[in-house]
């Protein structure tokens, strides 16, 4: 219980959920694609939405923990 309570108030929770859609999306492609497999146009897109979603958040979390310790600098002076 106290696991998911931890995930779901995560600042890395897209982060974390990106090896999942790069999973599904190339399991999913090669279903589509059978007789071409591999078939790699759609793994591509995948892994490039993955790290496109790891990248976003990355710069979300940083951008609002420098925010967050500038306030505590203004506050404190």
């Amino acid at each position: 219980m106290n696991e998911k309570v931890k995930f779901k108030n995560s600042k890395w929770r897209l982060s974390m959920m990106a090896p999942v859609v790069f999973i599904g999306g190339s399991i999913g492609s090669q279903i589509v694609f059978f007789p071409n497999i591999p078939y790699l146009p759609p793994i591509y897109g995948s892994l490039t939405g993955s790290v496109l979603l790891v990248a976003g958040n990355a710069i979300y979390v940083f951008y609002k923990r420098m925010k967050n310790n500038r306030a505590k600098s203004e506050n404190n002076d």
